[in-house]
C-alpha cells in the first residue's frame, strides 16, 4: 500500500494530534489485556510486552480510526491512520478510509495515491472504483473520472452524487446532451436539488434550450427563497 511517509519531525507532530481519548482508550486496553496475560508475559520475558504493545497499539488505533473515517470525523482519523499504515503497509480498509480522509481535508493528491492503490489491489471492488471516480470528479480531472464513475453506476444504478458528478463531468468535456441525461436522472432521485437544477439549467442552454433552462432556473430560484433546497 502507498502511503506519504512523514518526515522524522511529523512523526511527533502526528503522535501529538493523536486524539486523547483515543490515546486513554489505548492504555485502558492494554493494561487488561497485559494483566490477563501477565503469567505468559513473565515466562517469554519482557520482549512478549514490547510485542503485546505494538500490536494492541496497531489494532486499536485501527478500530479507532476507522470509526472516525466512517462518522466523518477525518482530522481524528488521519494520524491514527497513518500510523497502522507504517506498520502494516498492505492494510487494505485503512489505505482506503485513510485515502478519503485526506481529500476531505484538502490533501487531494496524496488521497488520490492512496485510492490509486487500493484500486490496483482490488478492481473489482465497487466501493472503491466508486470512491476513486469521485475523487477524480472532485480533483477536477473529468476524463479520467468518467469511465470508473459509469462502472460504479453499474453496481449502484440509484446513487444520486453519481449521477450529478457524472453530469459535471460530461458537462466540462463539452457534452452537455449527456450531462443532461445525468442531471435529469439525479433530479428523479433529489427533485428539490437546486444545484443540480442550476447546472441542469446551463446543460440545457448550452444545447440551445434556453425555456427549459429558465424553467429550472426559476425552480431554483423558488426552492431557495423559501428555505427548501437540498
Amino acid at each position: 500500500m502507498l502511503i506519504a511517509k512523514p518526515l522524522a519531525n511529523e512523526k511527533i507532530i502526528m503522535a501529538h494530534n493523536i486524539n486523547f481519548m483515543d490515546e486513554a482508550g489505548l492504555y485502558v486496553s492494554f493494561s487488561v489485556k497485559l494483566l490477563s496475560r501477565l503469567g505468559a508475559v513473565l515466562i517469554n520475558g519482557f520482549q512478549s510486552v514490547i510485542d503485546i504493545d505494538t500490536k494492541m497499539k496497531t489494532d486499536h488505533y485501527r478500530a479507532r480510526g476507522l470509526d472516525h473515517a466512517r462518522a466523518g470525523r477525518a482530522i481524528h482519523a488521519i494520524p491514527l491512520l497513518e500510523h497502522v499504515l507504517m506498520q502494516r503497509p498492505h492494510d487494505f480498509e485503512a489505505g482506503l478510509q485513510l485515502g478519503v480522509c485526506m481529500i476531505k481535508i484538502g490533501r487531494q493528491q496524496e488521497g488520490i495515491r492512496l485510492l490509486e492503490e487500493a484500486n490496483r489491489e482490488d478492481a473489482a471492488n465497487p466501493n472503491t472504483v466508486k470512491v476513486l471516480g469521485l475523487a477524480y470528479a472532485q480533483a477536477g480531472e473529468h476524463e479520467r473520472a468518467l469511465p470508473l464513475l459509469a462502472t460504479a453506476l453499474t453496481s449502484f444504478p440509484e446513487s444520486f452524487i453519481l449521477l450529478y458528478r457524472m453530469g459535471v463531468c460530461h458537462d466540462h468535456q463539452c457534452r452537455p446532451a449527456d450531462a443532461v441525461n445525468c442531471f435529469e436522472r439525479a433530479l428523479g432521485h433529489r427533485p428539490r436539488a437546486t444545484k443540480v437544477m442550476r447546472a441542469l439549467g446551463y446543460a440545457l442552454e448550452k444545447l440551445g434550450e434556453r425555456d427549459r433552462a429558465l424553467t429550472y432556473f426559476k425552480q431554483a430560484d423558488e426552492i431557495e427563497s423559501g428555505g427548501a433546497s437540498e
